[in-house]
């Protein structure tokens, strides 16, 4: 009998599930195993190992031919108690359970592909960015996780896992100012740039989608994010760069070991037991209140290693 690994959450979710699932095909090689996702199959598009095993729950007849004659595994990292204990990353949680295994020494850090026809594109597009602005080197910013959401017509993430819309472009401005030379790309959806960003490429007149910023990022020189997917795309591009966490523990969502991480100073985060217990999310939340308000000392030390870290050999 096959295996389905049905995989759900958001996008930083399914590309860290990978790892664990490269790893299963190298474990089970008689195992024709399906992948479905909720809407983020285009993360294994150019994978040599999943792209075709990866389709959209959402399909038409996805029960008849991938779920009625399988054995169906939907893996719940948050549900790992390493993982609500801090102990283990999600890839690692993935591992344990897709992989019934506590040994994580022989898994690989996630892999994502870009075709030969989306680099052109996008070596393109920067190359005529770099001739307009007069720039030769590429930052990409993730400001906002995904739950940055309108609140009194201005953006908030009560999850405390985004950066304050003022004090991000107070960040964008110091790079900018201390750094001449860089030509700073946004990553997130343009409803959310802020109104007075005159310092990032505009990009409203692009065809922007997922495919865009893991290209973007594949050829920019350095990343800075938050917890959100643009760090992992980052790291499964093997792409330096700087993580600014709230809420969160880097050990379990993040790649310490690999990025520098930055926090605001005196604040270490309650951990929110998501999908374990919602009221205890709520009371996380409101101890979390304010991790992510980074102070203008502190948004220039962030702006400093950004742009020591740029001009590193």
């Amino acid at each position: 009998m096959n295996t389905t690994f049905i995989i759900n959450g958001g996008a930083g979710r399914v590309i860290a599930s990978i790892p664990a699932l490269e790893k299963y095909a190298r474990l089970n090689p008689n195992d024709d195993f399906t992948v479905l996702v909720y809407g983020w199959e285009v993360l294994f598009w150019s994978h040599p190992l999943l792209q075709n095993r990866t389709f959209s729950i959402g399909q038409k007849g996805a029960f008849n031919q991938y779920i009625k004659n399988n054995r169906v595994i939907c893996p719940e990292p948050y549900y790992v108690y390493g993982y609500y204990n801090q102990k283990l990353s999600l890839a690692q949680a993935f591992d344990e359970v897709i992989n019934n295994t506590n040994d994580h020494s022989n898994l690989e850090p996630p892999h994502l592909y870009v075709s030969n026809h989306e680099r052109k594109n996008m070596q393109s597009l920067i190359k005529m960015k770099k001739e307009e602005f007069k720039k030769s080197k590429v930052l990409v910013i993730q400001p906002y996780g995904s739950g940055m959401a309108l609140m009194n017509g201005r953006p908030f993430d009560s999850s405390q896992r985004s950066m304050d819309v003022d004090e991000y472009l107070k960040l964008v401005k110091r790079i900018a100012e201390k750094n001449k030379d860089v030509l700073i790309f946004f990553f997130g959806d343009n409803s959310l740039r802020h109104p007075g960003d005159d310092i990032t490429v505009d990009m409203t007149h692009l065809n922007v989608d997922l495919r865009f910023f893991i290209t973007l990022v594949d050829e920019c020189d350095y990343f800075v994010g938050v917890d959100s997917v643009g760090q992992h795309i980052a790291r499964a591009l093997n792409k330096d760069g700087l993580v600014l966490m709230g809420s969160t523990d880097e050990v379990n969502v993040s790649y310490p070991d690999f990025f520098t991480i930055y926090r605001k100073k005196g604040m270490q985060p309650t951990y929110s037991p998501i999908r374990l217990s919602g009221i205890d999310c709520e009371f996380a939340d409101r101890m979390n209140d304010g991790i992510m308000n980074f102070s203008n000392k502190e948004i220039d030390e962030i702006a400093d290693i950004v742009n020591k870290s740029l001009y590193q050999d």
